[in-house]
């Protein structure tokens, strides 16, 4: 298919130096890591480099693929997003819990592909249900019903973490694509009594949150892993150790290359990398808004959005928790940690933006506007 507009280059360039600058960065904290356990230092970078090339080729693929098309996928993606959750619990846990799919040494995440097929089935059925989605029935019914199963499977994992990501962005999304906000609180309100019943009446990752409270006085006094990504990121300083010299890689902070790699970032490369890195991040996120603003029609809209809000509140979740803000949670950082599910998803994501961006209206550059009138009817 022959596209009238060029895609966004800014996004594609942003992407490619996150990805670059990632793959340098798993090496840098994962090398002592690697030839400790596995005799050679470019273990982690070589299995990078293969989720990096197949991202890429994703990436192009989803670029060229009209995105209409994926509303037809939307219900299988959903389904088969889910028979991948429930299969994940029969697998053997991997470090205490059972969140990856394993096959060889290839490890899935499903809760990462949970994330964002959830997204592509909101976007599609949104469209078809237009204002009623602003009858309460049609919010419950399936949007509440599909986050309650999926959220007992997680919580079955443990993975609270994602939880927290898939609740906030689907909540975001239903809000754009026309919910009223208060028939999205009183659904909200149960989903946290359940949550504060099972972590403190039932004691689900009771300790992580008691960590949590702790380090909001002081975020040394927090758990081990929050204690050495702190002290990583204050004795990176302006400029950072340098490229290679950082320490807590020294199996001080716990596999430093995949949930707290930002924090192996800000103590070889500073403030200044961790900025240049959030500044990147924020610019990628007003493309993408300005992708789903100027999108031909509203499923285009709504896909934006939700792709572009996934991949933001991945990376404030991740930041925060390095930066003893969150409770620790078990989300990677967008384009930057080690391993395949969330990069591989991420950069499809890209694609389908990039894809958006090549339809975006010139007729009707008002089609944003649009999109909201709907909230006033």
């Amino acid at each position: 298919m022959k596209y009238s507009n060029s895609p966004d280059y800014g996004i594609l360039l942003i992407v490619m130096i996150l990805v670059i600058f990632g793959s340098v960065m798993i090496y840098s904290s994962s090398a002592f890591v690697a030839d400790s356990g596995f005799k050679t230092s470019l273990y982690f970078l070589k299995k990078q480099i293969l989720w990096v090339t197949l991202s890429f080729v994703l990436l192009f693929i989803f670029k060229s693929l009209d995105y209409h098309k994926l509303k037809f996928l939307a219900n299988l993606s959903l389904v088969l997003s889910l028979v991948l959750l429930v299969a994940v619990l029969f697998f053997e846990p991997t470090k205490g819990v059972k969140r990856w799919l394993r096959f060889g040494g290839i490890g899935f995440q499903p809760s990462e592909f949970f994330k964002y097929s959830l997204v592509l089935f909101i976007s599609a059925s949104l469209v078809r249900k237009g204002v009623k989605i602003k009858k309460f029935k049609h919010l419950l019914v399936p949007y509440f019903l599909i986050l309650s199963f999926a959220f007992l499977l997680i919580i079955n994992q443990p993975h609270l973490g994602a939880i927290f990501s898939i609740g906030c962005g689907s909540v975001l999304l239903l809000f754009v694509g026309g919910a009223k906000l208060r028939h999205l609180l009183i659904l909200i309100l149960p989903v946290f009594l359940l949550g504060s019943l099972f972590v403190f009446g039932l004691g689900y990752e009771k300790d992580r949150v008691k960590d949590y409270i702790r380090s909001i006085e002081d975020p040394l006094e927090g758990s081990y892993q929050l204690k050495q990504s702190v002290i990583g990121l204050g004795s990176g300083g302006l400029y950072g150790k340098g490229l290679g010299d950082g320490r807590q890689k020294l199996f001080f902070l716990p596999e430093p290359h995949t949930d707290f790699i930002f924090s192996a970032i800000g103590e070889e490369g500073g403030f200044v990398a961790t900025f240049g890195i959030m500044l990147l991040l924020f610019i990628f996120g007003l493309r993408g808004i300005k992708i789903c603003l100027s999108a031909p029609d509203r499923f285009g809209f709504l896909l934006a959005f939700g792709i572009t809000s996934t991949i933001i509140l991945g990376v404030l979740i991740n930041s925060g928790v390095v930066l003893g803000l969150l409770p620790t949670t078990g989300i990677p950082f967008p384009f930057l940690s080690y391993g395949g599910s969330s990069l591989v998803l991420a950069m499809c994501g890209a694609g389908i933006l990039l894809n958006i961006s090549q339809q975006k209206s010139f007729k009707n550059k008002r089609f944003y506007s649009k999109s909201f009138r709907w909230r006033k009817k």
